[in-house]
């Protein structure tokens, strides 16, 4: 596996889907995993060589956070027509480790994580020609900014969202029909790559979560839960969003409500945090169940995104009811006043909130309907399954394919119709 987020530990969405892609992938043989870091020395790797048989750390150039640089960063990106992240891991220096350690043994299957490093493809086939390549889209990017083009978190991103539009388009277009299986978190997901790259061989491979043995009481008084990577911006414009016009009408129906975030925090929310003494920044934590079980509800109010919001699966898994907008619950195929309840205006989200907050019953219906759909649905131990049973369709596909070249006729999976290597219920969401 090759992840340009290093995944431990697992304190966000993508990284806890990496982490558990490698358990599902070390029941099927050694896994040896090429990660990046900005300083290796300092990363811990007990849980990650606790897996792997091999733990690789490339080092990566440091980026500054400040203005200038991300100013001057971005320019460039705009000018070369290159998506954010992608050049990080293009650089010539970080390009040749990756070689070198490819070199070190003879591969079957070879995961790339994030269409970021989708580019790896061509020098992954020079290097291991025998290999069978998946790439694991935990967004469709090109997606993700045409919403930050349609709908600008700023009005003066609109250019720039334009241009890492077009390019991440032009990427995965490139790129995802020449990996030899495809995998995304979701139909929707799927239906996107369809569109982008026809000839491209998906796989739904879901996100997951792990739903706990005796779910927790919720605290008195009570207490709402916000949760992800404040670095996202669909969770920082969420947040924003949810502090300065859903919030206060919450606080003012509810006086008792207490505000949890859990994510790196911003500047500009330990100050908001500071004038308000019931928002609490916890910032980063390595272990959210210790908080999700004192939480009443888990709000998601996100207007941007790809992929699925794994927070609502750990909800679920906790057994806390969720309030989302739409396109929270994207992907999940949750069904409103079922599993969770959506709300898409800041007046009817905040309106939602306090419905459930004062109808304790209704809250503990959806919580229970949300654990018996992350328990049935959505376990990590069925999501590693499917990832047997598309390693298993991919290898087969490919011994296959040599018995018949064999024979004067060759066949690459390749060039199998999309159909034929797609999930075998027509690519719909797992449903237990």
């Amino acid at each position: 596996m090759i992840s340009p987020e290093f995944p431990e530990p697992p304190t966000s969405g993508g990284k806890k889907r990496t982490l558990h892609l490698l358990g599902a992938l070390t029941r099927m043989g050694s896994v040896d995993l090429i990660t990046f870091s900005e300083r290796p020395d300092a990363e811990p790797t007990s849980l990650l060589r606790s897996i792997c048989r091999r733990v690789q750390i490339v080092r990566l150039p440091a980026h500054s956070p400040r203005l200038l640089p991300f100013l001057r960063r971005n320019l460039r990106r705009i000018l070369q027509g290159v998506p954010p992240l992608t050049d990080r891991f293009s650089e010539p220096p970080v390009r040749e480790a990756v070689r070198r350690h490819l070199q070190q043994d003879v591969y079957e299957v070879i995961v790339l994580e994030h269409s970021w490093i989708a580019p790896y493809i061509p020098i992954v086939r020079e290097v291991q020609p025998r290999a069978r390549i998946v790439l694991d889209c935990h967004n469709i990017e090109s997606d993700l900014w045409r919403q930050y083009y349609e709908r600008p978190l700023k009005p003066w991103y609109k250019p720039a969202a334009y241009r890492f539009w077009r390019s991440a388009f032009e990427q995965e277009r490139t790129y995802l029909p020449r990996a030899d299986q495809v995998w995304v978190v979701s139909e929707a997901d799927a239906r996107r790559a369809r569109a982008l790259a026809p000839s491209a061989h998906l796989r739904v491979i879901p996100n997951g979560t792990t739903p706990c043995e005796a779910v927790g009481h919720a605290a008195d008084p009570p207490i709402i839960g916000f949760l992800g990577s404040l670095l996202y911006p669909p969770n920082e414009h969420g947040l924003r969003l949810l502090l300065d016009r859903i919030w206060p009408t919450i606080r003012d129906a509810v006086p008792e409500v207490r505000l949890m975030i859990i994510g790196r925090p911003t500047p500009a929310l330990l100050q908001r945090a500071r004038a308000d003494e019931r928002v609490l920044v916890l910032g980063e934590v390595e272990d959210i169940t210790p908080y999700l079980r004192q939480w009443t509800l888990m709000v998601v109010p996100v207007l941007h995104g790809g992929g699925t919001r794994m927070k609502i699966l750990d909800a679920w898994a906790h057994g806390v009811a969720v309030v989302s907008t739409r396109k929270g619950a994207e992907g999940i195929g949750a069904t409103h006043g079922e599993e969770l309840w959506i709300a898409d205006t800041p007046h009817e989200f905040a309106q939602a909130v306090i419905y459930l907050l004062r109808n304790a019953a209704e809250r503990h219906r959806l919580a229970r309907r949300g654990y018996e759909r992350a328990k049935q649905s959505y376990s990590w131990e069925i999501i590693a399954e499917r990832v047997h049973e598309a390693i298993t369709s991919l290898l087969t596909a490919d011994a296959v394919s040599s018995e018949i070249g064999a024979e004067g006729i060759p066949r690459t999976p390749a060039d199998t119709p999309p159909a034929a290597d797609f999930d075998a219920r027509g690519g719909e969401p797992i449903r237990g």
